[in-house]
């Protein structure tokens, strides 16, 4: 957290802001690892956030609206193009998952 999510620098002198900004980060912080063991392939356990963002959210891409829905189209030639559209096949499979 202190790299990677900027958790040594604090950006208030106010600790209500300071402590919101620590909660959020402490929130992104765990959805990475959620999504490092529920969706993402084994081998991206051990990377960081850094090498997440850059090989998931990082992608280049057109957002397209078309009668009245937003399109995303992604570039095939893109490495990471299929790598993120199994991703979302495995985030869709968790909710068809009964919880309990």
């Amino acid at each position: 957290m202190k790299e990677d999510l900027a958790g040594g620098r604090l950006p208030s002198g106010d600790f209500g802001e300071n402590a919101a900004w620590w909660t959020i980060m402490i929130i992104a912080f765990n959805l990475n690892s959620l999504m490092k063991l529920l969706v993402l392939p084994k081998n991206w356990a051990d990377k960081r956030l850094k090498a997440s963002s850059e090989g998931f959210i990082h992608i280049a891409g057109r957002v397209i609206e078309r009668s009245r829905q937003l399109i995303v189209r992604l570039s095939s030639s893109y490495p990471s193009t299929e790598r993120l559209f199994d991703v979302r096949q495995r985030i869709m499979e968790l909710a068809l998952v009964p919880s309990g």
